[in-house]
């Protein structure tokens, strides 16, 4: 037979109900995705990498492209998850209408892009936040001492114990279920979310002159030289840092680096199936997300530019990352850093370190839940071992599959940690948008290739142009997506196609395709049908 017989009862998938609860609000959906989006890790690595690699892009340009693009990728997505209103991510809508083998192993792309991200935040917390807090405060109250935590906290294995720690926090957050998790994130939030508004108003308060004034003396005496402001400046130009100025393909390219975190705003579509009131909430929580982070960016970007100038951000970056010896300050000349340099002030560089932390630490619980509920959506729909699904009653939450999450991620920190060119392996971000924009083309055709669905989906009867709003949408959707891909795929600093990621792209294609004929032939040797479920909404 094709389905489960349980006690008479014949089911296609592996139970009745999920197990999985609405607990989500529109604010609590909001705050989710703009956590991912990160707004703080968004801004550091924007005016890090902007200035020094795009020396004519504008980045506040940048900011409003990428914003745009975004905007109309989420609205894809709301009518997505509108339609198929369950968690699982791209899963849950690519194998309603795609091939499920290229649904499987497209969502098993995007997961391991997330959970390689995971790691990746927990690494960048010790690297980006707390040891340069650390540099920080040993060059503003001149003690060592805080300079040989820096020092000590940047070896691997200290790296790699404390990145550990702060992925296993995110098991156990997880753990208790979505409620505990939505509540804690909201306190998460607003913490980090006040340090944003510290850092603006800190930038909005100061001049360039007390920038400058602040830099000489503190790191003027380590360079030896009595203008280090300056000095900085016309030591990464003889290096080779390019002229200031504006170019149209420059600025599309840094655009990436406002696009990459503002990827997060939906990823609200992985917990589709436990947020209440969807279409309401979903469209708060994605279109919310991209307008606050975007606001956001431009207004910090601004700032920075005009208390720190474009050329100092640029080369003092430049110098630092290039290898060919230019001044630059003693440590890397983050946000937080800088920050500190202009104040004086130990408290504040403590605050927007730990800000920037805070943002960070958003990512992790929200891309393992990503992974969670993918992985769980597999196996409901028996593609994947029947154990991952195991929900608990107590929390409702899929703790063998939380598990096993959190052992990849741990996986990768330590690949991340200790091998040189697993760093490297950027563009599994780029084979994500890529994966995106594939479903945003199929959700094109779903109105008319499954009609029995989209007939139950509350927005069936809304058309644009005569066309249904889905077609429409997904249409805008998958346009700004493959821009992203290829603007991604032609900028070696954001992702690139570098030959051997591309391969290790391709491996995790052909492992997402073996594993699903596998399970394939295992489910019908144990006489189950796997492709009856891709005819049906998943279970609730």
């Amino acid at each position: 037979m094709s389905v489960t017989d349980v006690g008479g009862d014949k089911r296609i998938f592996l139970r009745k109900a999920s197990g999985l609860i609405r607990t989500a609000s529109g604010t609590d959906t909001f705050i989710y995705n703009l956590g991912v989006v990160s707004i703080g890790l968004g801004v550091g690595s924007m005016l890090y990498y902007g200035p020094a690699f795009y020396p004519q892009g504008d980045l506040v340009w940048g900011c409003i492209i990428a914003g745009v693009a975004m905007a109309l990728i989420s609205f894809g997505f709301i009518t997505w998850t509108v339609t198929l209103p369950r968690s699982g991510g791209i899963y849950v809508f690519g194998s309603r209408i795609l091939p499920p083998a290229l649904a499987l192993t497209m969502s098993l792309v995007e997961i391991t892009a997330w959970l390689f991200y995971c790691a990746i935040a927990a690494y960048w917390i010790v690297i980006l936040a707390l040891a340069p807090m650390f540099a920080g405060l040993s060059l503003l109250t001149g003690n060592e001492t805080f300079l040989t935590i820096s020092t000590t906290m940047l070896e691997p294995w200290a790296t790699f114990l404390i990145g550990a720690v702060i992925l296993l926090i995110s098991q156990v957050v997880l753990s208790f279920g979505m409620r505990f998790y939505l509540t804690l994130n909201k306190w998460v939030f607003l913490l980090a979310m006040a340090s944003t508004i510290l850092l603006i108003v800190t930038l909005a308060m100061y001049t360039r002159e007390e920038f400058v004034t602040n830099l000489n003396a503190l790191v003027g005496p380590s360079l030896g030289v009595p203008d280090a402001y300056n000095a900085i400046i016309a030591s990464g130009k003889e290096k080779g840092w390019g002229e200031a100025g504006f170019d149209l393909w420059q600025t599309i390219l840094v655009s990436n680096w406002p696009f990459l975190p503002l990827i997060g705003a939906a990823f609200s579509i992985a917990i589709g199936g436990e947020i209440k009131s969807v279409r309401q909430s979903q469209t708060i929580g994605m279109l919310g997300a991209v307008f606050t982070a975007t606001v956001a960016f431009v207004i910090t970007v601004w700032l920075a530019y005009k208390v720190f100038g474009f050329e100092f951000l640029g080369t003092a970056v430049f110098n630092t990352l290039s290898g060919e010896g230019g001044l630059t300050t003693p440590t890397d000349p983050s946000i937080a850093l800088l920050t500190g340099i202009l104040t004086g002030s130990p408290l504040i560089t403590v605050l927007t370190s730990l800000g920037l932390a805070l943002w960070m630490w958003m990512w992790i619980p929200a891309m393992h839940t990503f992974g969670v509920r993918a992985v769980v959506a597999w196996s409901f729909d028996r593609v994947a071992p029947a154990p991952l699904a195991t929900i608990s009653e107590k929390y409702h939450t899929p703790i063998i599959a939380i598990t096993t999450t959190t052992v990849v991620n741990l996986i990768f920190m330590a690949l991340f940690v200790f091998t040189p060119w697993f760093s490297r392996i950027v563009i599994l971000i780029e084979a994500a948008v890529l994966a995106w924009s594939v479903v945003l083309a199929a959700g094109i055709f779903f109105p008319y290739l499954r009609p029995e669905l989209y007939e139950k989906s509350p927005i069936a009867n809304k058309t644009v142009f005569g066309l249904p709003i889905m077609t429409v949408a997904c249409f805008l959707g998958f346009i700004a997506a493959q821009f992203y891909f290829w603007t991604l795929f032609s900028d070696p600093n954001a992702a690139g196609h570098d030959p051997t990621q591309v391969a290790i792209v391709g491996g995790v294609f052909l492992i997402g395709l073996a594993f699903y004929y596998v399970m394939k032939l295992i489910r019908r040797s144990q006489g189950v049908d796997v492709t009856l479920a891709f005819k049906e909404i998943p279970i609730e």
